[in-house]
Protein backbone atom coordinates (compact mmCIF):
# COMPACT_ATOMS: atom_id res chain seq x y z
CA UNK A 1 0.00 0.00 0.00
CA UNK A 2 1.17 3.35 -0.92
CA UNK A 3 0.12 6.54 1.04
CA UNK A 4 0.36 9.83 -0.66
CA UNK A 5 0.46 13.37 1.25
CA UNK A 6 -0.54 16.44 -0.14
CA UNK A 7 -0.69 19.77 0.72
CA UNK A 8 -2.56 22.89 -1.30
CA UNK A 9 -1.63 26.14 0.50
CA UNK A 10 -4.39 28.26 -0.92
CA UNK A 11 -4.48 32.44 0.57
CA UNK A 12 -7.77 31.22 2.57
CA UNK A 13 -6.99 28.12 3.02
CA UNK A 14 -4.42 25.15 3.48
CA UNK A 15 -6.21 21.86 2.56
CA UNK A 16 -4.00 18.66 3.49
CA UNK A 17 -5.55 15.34 2.49
CA UNK A 18 -3.47 11.38 2.13
CA UNK A 19 -4.49 9.51 -0.53
CA UNK A 20 -3.96 5.79 -0.93
CA UNK A 21 -2.34 4.19 -4.07
CA UNK A 22 -3.47 6.74 -6.25
CA UNK A 23 -4.05 10.49 -6.06
CA UNK A 24 -8.14 10.77 -6.66
CA UNK A 25 -8.51 7.66 -3.75
CA UNK A 26 -8.37 10.41 -0.69
CA UNK A 27 -8.69 8.82 2.73
CA UNK A 28 -8.20 11.58 5.18
CA UNK A 29 -8.95 14.97 4.60
CA UNK A 30 -8.53 18.34 6.51
CA UNK A 31 -8.07 22.39 6.51
CA UNK A 32 -6.31 25.08 7.98
CA UNK A 33 -6.84 28.62 7.90
CA UNK A 34 -4.32 30.81 6.34
CA UNK A 35 -3.56 33.45 8.65
CA UNK A 36 0.43 34.24 9.72
CA UNK A 37 2.95 32.08 8.29
CA UNK A 38 4.57 30.78 11.21
CA UNK A 39 1.44 29.75 12.69
CA UNK A 40 -0.42 28.15 9.29
CA UNK A 41 2.86 26.26 8.43
CA UNK A 42 3.42 25.04 12.27
CA UNK A 43 -0.13 23.57 12.12
CA UNK A 44 0.57 22.27 8.88
CA UNK A 45 3.62 20.71 9.96
CA UNK A 46 1.76 19.34 13.49
CA UNK A 47 -0.55 17.22 10.72
CA UNK A 48 1.76 15.95 8.57
CA UNK A 49 4.17 14.72 11.81
CA UNK A 50 1.44 12.59 12.64
CA UNK A 51 1.01 10.69 9.51
CA UNK A 52 3.11 8.12 7.52
CA UNK A 53 3.33 8.30 3.96
CA UNK A 54 5.35 7.09 1.34
CA UNK A 55 5.88 11.20 -0.69
CA UNK A 56 4.61 14.40 -0.29
CA UNK A 57 2.82 16.62 -2.91
CA UNK A 58 2.80 20.81 -2.27
CA UNK A 59 0.89 22.64 -4.73
CA UNK A 60 1.05 26.64 -3.51
CA UNK A 61 -0.38 29.89 -4.22
CA UNK A 62 2.82 32.04 -6.14
CA UNK A 63 4.34 33.78 -7.17
CA UNK A 64 6.84 30.97 -6.15
CA UNK A 65 9.89 30.27 -7.16
CA UNK A 66 10.13 26.92 -8.70
CA UNK A 67 13.94 26.46 -9.82
CA UNK A 68 15.55 23.69 -7.67
CA UNK A 69 18.90 25.25 -8.41
CA UNK A 70 18.25 28.34 -6.95
CA UNK A 71 18.41 29.27 -2.80
CA UNK A 72 14.95 30.48 -3.09
CA UNK A 73 13.44 27.13 -4.24
CA UNK A 74 10.03 26.48 -2.93
CA UNK A 75 9.70 29.78 -1.59
CA UNK A 76 6.60 32.13 -2.54
CA UNK A 77 8.20 35.53 -3.47
CA UNK A 78 6.68 38.57 -4.74
CA UNK A 79 2.75 37.91 -3.61
CA UNK A 80 0.84 40.42 -2.86
CA UNK A 81 -1.03 39.09 0.28
CA UNK A 82 0.49 40.55 3.52
CA UNK A 83 3.37 38.84 5.31
CA UNK A 84 3.46 36.00 2.75
CA UNK A 85 6.07 37.67 0.87
CA UNK A 86 9.98 35.77 0.48
CA UNK A 87 8.26 33.06 2.31
CA UNK A 88 9.59 29.59 2.73
CA UNK A 89 6.72 27.24 2.21
CA UNK A 90 7.91 23.94 1.06
CA UNK A 91 11.39 23.74 3.23
CA UNK A 92 9.87 23.34 6.81
CA UNK A 93 7.14 20.66 5.08
CA UNK A 94 10.01 18.73 3.59
CA UNK A 95 11.80 18.57 6.93
CA UNK A 96 8.36 16.76 8.67
CA UNK A 97 9.61 13.34 6.75
CA UNK A 98 12.52 12.21 4.69
CA UNK A 99 10.72 11.35 1.74
CA UNK A 100 10.59 11.91 -2.23
CA UNK A 101 8.43 15.34 -2.91
CA UNK A 102 6.82 17.50 -5.34
CA UNK A 103 6.31 20.82 -5.71
CA UNK A 104 4.70 23.36 -8.15
CA UNK A 105 1.84 26.19 -8.43
CA UNK A 106 -1.61 25.68 -7.03
CA UNK A 107 -2.38 26.10 -11.02
CA UNK A 108 0.50 23.95 -12.40
CA UNK A 109 -0.81 20.57 -10.09
CA UNK A 110 -4.27 20.80 -11.30
CA UNK A 111 -3.43 20.99 -14.65
CA UNK A 112 -1.36 18.04 -14.46
CA UNK A 113 -4.25 15.54 -12.55
CA UNK A 114 -6.70 16.86 -15.54
CA UNK A 115 -3.68 16.22 -17.78
CA UNK A 116 -2.86 12.46 -16.55
CA UNK A 117 -6.80 11.70 -16.19
CA UNK A 118 -7.54 12.81 -19.70
CA UNK A 119 -4.96 10.43 -21.08
CA UNK A 120 -6.09 7.52 -18.53
CA UNK A 121 -9.55 8.12 -20.30
CA UNK A 122 -8.01 7.41 -23.83
CA UNK A 123 -7.65 11.11 -24.72
CA UNK A 124 -4.73 11.42 -26.60
CA UNK A 125 -3.66 14.83 -25.07
CA UNK A 126 0.04 16.51 -25.41
CA UNK A 127 -1.29 19.74 -23.30
CA UNK A 128 -4.26 21.00 -21.03
CA UNK A 129 -4.57 24.39 -19.47
CA UNK A 130 -6.10 24.89 -16.27
CA UNK A 131 -7.99 27.89 -14.92
CA UNK A 132 -9.16 28.86 -11.73
CA UNK A 133 -11.45 31.61 -10.93
CA UNK A 134 -12.21 32.37 -7.48
CA UNK A 135 -11.01 35.40 -4.99
CA UNK A 136 -7.98 35.28 -8.03
CA UNK A 137 -7.39 34.14 -11.56
CA UNK A 138 -4.95 31.34 -11.92
CA UNK A 139 -4.02 29.32 -14.92
CA UNK A 140 -1.99 26.33 -15.09
CA UNK A 141 -0.40 24.50 -18.59
CA UNK A 142 0.95 21.12 -19.18
CA UNK A 143 2.94 20.41 -22.17
CA UNK A 144 4.21 17.16 -23.68
CA UNK A 145 3.86 15.28 -19.91
CA UNK A 146 5.48 18.15 -18.11
CA UNK A 147 4.21 21.15 -16.46
CA UNK A 148 5.13 24.63 -18.17
CA UNK A 149 7.80 26.77 -15.82
CA UNK A 150 9.77 28.59 -18.37
CA UNK A 151 11.04 31.81 -16.20
CA UNK A 152 8.99 31.25 -13.85
CA UNK A 153 5.44 29.95 -14.19
CA UNK A 154 2.93 30.61 -16.18
CA UNK A 155 0.58 33.96 -14.48
CA UNK A 156 -1.89 34.02 -17.68
CA UNK A 157 -4.91 35.25 -15.16
CA UNK A 158 -3.30 38.36 -15.66
CA UNK A 159 -3.44 38.34 -19.35
CA UNK A 160 -5.01 41.67 -21.47
CA UNK A 161 -8.49 41.10 -22.19
CA UNK A 162 -10.84 43.24 -24.11
CA UNK A 163 -13.16 45.54 -22.10
CA UNK A 164 -16.91 44.37 -21.79
CA UNK A 165 -19.26 47.71 -23.45
CA UNK A 166 -21.18 48.11 -20.30
CA UNK A 167 -17.86 47.69 -18.11
CA UNK A 168 -16.44 50.59 -20.84
CA UNK A 169 -19.94 52.64 -19.90
CA UNK A 170 -19.77 52.19 -16.50
CA UNK A 171 -16.17 53.17 -15.99
CA UNK A 172 -15.53 49.91 -14.00
CA UNK A 173 -12.31 49.65 -12.71
CA UNK A 174 -12.36 46.11 -10.92
CA UNK A 175 -10.97 44.38 -8.24
CA UNK A 176 -7.49 46.38 -8.54
CA UNK A 177 -7.04 49.19 -10.38
CA UNK A 178 -3.10 48.62 -10.74
CA UNK A 179 -3.13 45.30 -12.13
CA UNK A 180 -1.60 44.42 -15.25
CA UNK A 181 -2.19 46.41 -18.43
CA UNK A 182 -3.85 49.14 -16.21
CA UNK A 183 -6.54 46.67 -15.11
CA UNK A 184 -7.49 45.08 -18.56
CA UNK A 185 -6.54 42.04 -17.37
CA UNK A 186 -8.77 38.86 -16.80
CA UNK A 187 -8.37 38.38 -12.65
CA UNK A 188 -9.28 42.20 -12.39
CA UNK A 189 -12.39 42.01 -14.23
CA UNK A 190 -13.60 38.76 -13.47
CA UNK A 191 -12.65 37.50 -10.36
CA UNK A 192 -15.22 37.17 -7.46
CA UNK A 193 -14.05 40.28 -5.88
CA UNK A 194 -14.81 42.23 -9.03
CA UNK A 195 -18.01 40.11 -10.08
CA UNK A 196 -19.00 41.41 -6.04
CA UNK A 197 -17.97 44.97 -6.76
CA UNK A 198 -19.23 45.21 -9.98
CA UNK A 199 -23.02 43.51 -8.92
CA UNK A 200 -22.61 46.05 -5.55
CA UNK A 201 -22.63 43.13 -3.21
CA UNK A 202 -20.45 43.79 0.01
CA UNK A 203 -19.14 40.37 0.10
CA UNK A 204 -18.24 37.63 -2.70
CA UNK A 205 -20.64 35.39 -0.35
CA UNK A 206 -23.61 37.25 -2.27
CA UNK A 207 -22.65 35.92 -5.53
CA UNK A 208 -24.33 32.45 -5.35
CA UNK A 209 -27.38 34.17 -4.74
CA UNK A 210 -27.77 36.12 -7.79
CA UNK A 211 -29.99 34.06 -10.28
CA UNK A 212 -28.38 32.96 -13.52
CA UNK A 213 -29.58 35.81 -15.83
CA UNK A 214 -28.46 38.32 -13.90
CA UNK A 215 -25.65 41.13 -15.71
CA UNK A 216 -22.46 40.13 -13.30
CA UNK A 217 -22.64 36.53 -15.18
CA UNK A 218 -22.62 38.49 -19.15
CA UNK A 219 -19.33 40.10 -18.09
CA UNK A 220 -17.77 37.30 -16.07
CA UNK A 221 -18.30 35.11 -19.27
CA UNK A 222 -17.39 37.70 -21.37
CA UNK A 223 -13.65 37.89 -19.67
CA UNK A 224 -13.45 34.04 -18.97
CA UNK A 225 -14.35 33.34 -23.03
CA UNK A 226 -11.73 35.96 -23.72
CA UNK A 227 -8.82 34.04 -21.68
CA UNK A 228 -9.78 30.73 -23.16
CA UNK A 229 -9.69 32.58 -26.99
CA UNK A 230 -6.09 33.68 -25.67
CA UNK A 231 -4.53 30.73 -24.50
CA UNK A 232 -5.88 28.80 -28.01
CA UNK A 233 -4.18 31.27 -29.75
CA UNK A 234 -1.07 31.58 -27.78
CA UNK A 235 -0.33 27.88 -26.14
CA UNK A 236 -2.49 25.90 -28.81
CA UNK A 237 -4.12 23.49 -25.78
CA UNK A 238 -6.22 20.38 -26.50
CA UNK A 239 -8.25 20.55 -23.04
CA UNK A 240 -8.90 23.64 -21.25
CA UNK A 241 -10.11 22.68 -17.39
CA UNK A 242 -12.09 25.53 -15.86
CA UNK A 243 -12.44 25.09 -12.08
CA UNK A 244 -12.53 27.76 -8.44
CA UNK A 245 -15.32 28.50 -6.79
CA UNK A 246 -16.95 31.28 -9.35
CA UNK A 247 -17.07 27.93 -11.94
CA UNK A 248 -19.34 25.75 -9.71
CA UNK A 249 -22.17 27.72 -11.62
CA UNK A 250 -22.50 25.40 -14.19
CA UNK A 251 -24.34 27.86 -16.38
CA UNK A 252 -21.57 29.83 -17.16
CA UNK A 253 -19.79 26.96 -19.47
CA UNK A 254 -21.84 27.63 -21.96
CA UNK A 255 -21.65 31.25 -22.05
CA UNK A 256 -17.82 30.60 -21.74
CA UNK A 257 -17.91 28.54 -24.59
CA UNK A 258 -19.83 30.99 -26.58
CA UNK A 259 -17.70 34.17 -26.02
CA UNK A 260 -14.60 32.13 -26.48
CA UNK A 261 -16.15 31.50 -30.38
CA UNK A 262 -17.31 34.82 -30.83
CA UNK A 263 -13.89 36.58 -29.83
CA UNK A 264 -11.90 33.88 -31.76
CA UNK A 265 -14.32 35.78 -34.57
CA UNK A 266 -13.57 32.04 -37.04
CA UNK A 267 -10.32 32.54 -37.19
CA UNK A 268 -9.55 29.11 -36.46
CA UNK A 269 -11.78 26.56 -38.54
CA UNK A 270 -11.06 23.86 -36.41
CA UNK A 271 -13.75 21.10 -35.02
CA UNK A 272 -12.70 21.85 -31.40
CA UNK A 273 -13.48 25.68 -31.97
CA UNK A 274 -16.20 25.64 -35.06
CA UNK A 275 -18.87 23.40 -33.78
CA UNK A 276 -20.81 22.97 -30.24
CA UNK A 277 -19.93 19.07 -29.92
CA UNK A 278 -15.94 19.91 -30.27
CA UNK A 279 -16.01 23.10 -28.03
CA UNK A 280 -17.99 21.63 -25.70
CA UNK A 281 -15.43 18.63 -25.40
CA UNK A 282 -12.28 21.51 -25.09
CA UNK A 283 -13.41 23.93 -22.55
CA UNK A 284 -14.70 21.62 -19.62
CA UNK A 285 -15.41 21.59 -15.76
CA UNK A 286 -12.88 19.90 -13.15
CA UNK A 287 -13.09 16.13 -13.17
CA UNK A 288 -12.75 16.33 -9.18
CA UNK A 289 -14.77 19.40 -8.83
CA UNK A 290 -13.64 21.80 -5.67
CA UNK A 291 -11.12 18.98 -4.55
CA UNK A 292 -9.05 19.23 -8.52
CA UNK A 293 -6.41 21.66 -6.07
CA UNK A 294 -5.95 18.90 -3.54
CA UNK A 295 -5.75 15.69 -6.07
CA UNK A 296 -3.39 18.08 -8.27
CA UNK A 297 -1.04 18.14 -5.10
CA UNK A 298 -1.63 14.22 -4.61
CA UNK A 299 -0.51 13.83 -8.12
CA UNK A 300 2.50 15.98 -7.48
CA UNK A 301 3.41 13.57 -5.03
CA UNK A 302 2.55 10.19 -7.07
CA UNK A 303 4.68 11.67 -9.72
CA UNK A 304 7.70 12.38 -7.28
CA UNK A 305 7.16 9.40 -5.89
CA UNK A 306 7.77 7.37 -9.30
CA UNK A 307 10.63 9.88 -10.46
CA UNK A 308 12.35 8.63 -7.08
CA UNK A 309 11.89 5.11 -8.08
CA UNK A 310 13.21 5.60 -11.57
CA UNK A 311 16.27 7.80 -10.29
CA UNK A 312 17.29 4.89 -7.42
CA UNK A 313 17.24 2.64 -10.68
CA UNK A 314 19.67 4.84 -12.87
CA UNK A 315 21.74 6.83 -10.50
CA UNK A 316 20.14 9.84 -11.08
CA UNK A 317 18.66 13.24 -9.27
CA UNK A 318 15.14 13.30 -9.40
CA UNK A 319 14.79 17.02 -8.70
CA UNK A 320 16.64 16.73 -11.93
CA UNK A 321 13.92 15.30 -13.70
CA UNK A 322 13.53 12.56 -16.81
CA UNK A 323 14.45 15.66 -19.34
CA UNK A 324 17.93 15.94 -17.67
CA UNK A 325 17.86 11.75 -18.12
CA UNK A 326 17.34 12.13 -21.52
CA UNK A 327 20.04 14.93 -22.45
CA UNK A 328 22.64 13.13 -20.14
CA UNK A 329 21.80 9.81 -22.52
CA UNK A 330 21.87 12.15 -25.46
CA UNK A 331 25.60 13.34 -24.44
CA UNK A 332 26.87 10.26 -23.84
CA UNK A 333 26.06 8.84 -27.20
CA UNK A 334 27.54 11.84 -29.08
CA UNK A 335 30.40 11.77 -26.79
CA UNK A 336 30.38 7.55 -28.04
CA UNK A 337 30.57 8.83 -31.23
CA UNK A 338 33.01 10.98 -31.79
CA UNK A 339 35.31 8.91 -29.32
CA UNK A 340 34.57 6.16 -32.12
CA UNK A 341 35.35 8.63 -34.83
CA UNK A 342 38.40 10.00 -33.37
CA UNK A 343 39.52 6.63 -32.66
CA UNK A 344 38.90 5.73 -36.70
CA UNK A 345 41.18 8.59 -37.52
CA UNK A 346 44.06 7.82 -35.52
CA UNK A 347 43.93 3.80 -37.46
CA UNK A 348 43.30 5.36 -40.81
CA UNK A 349 46.74 7.40 -39.68
CA UNK A 350 48.85 5.27 -38.50
CA UNK A 351 48.22 2.84 -41.68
Amino acid sequence: MVVLAAVDCGGTTFKLALAVDEPSNIVEQTEIPTTTPKETLAKVCEWLGTKHYDALGVACFGPVDLHPESKAYGYITTTPKPNWQNTDVLGPLRRVRDVPFGFDTDVNAPAYAEYEYAKRSGKMLSSCAYITVGTGIGVGLVVNDLPVHGLMHPEGGHICVPQHPNDAAMKFQGSNPLDCFGGLCAENLSCSVALAKRAGLPSTDGLRELPDAHPVWDAAAHYLGALCANLVLMVSPERIVLGGGIMQRVSLFRRIRAEAQKQLNGYLQLPELATSEGIADLIVTSVWGNNAGIVGALTLAEKARQESMRSKSNGTNPLMGAKWIDRAVALAAILSVASASFALGASMRRR
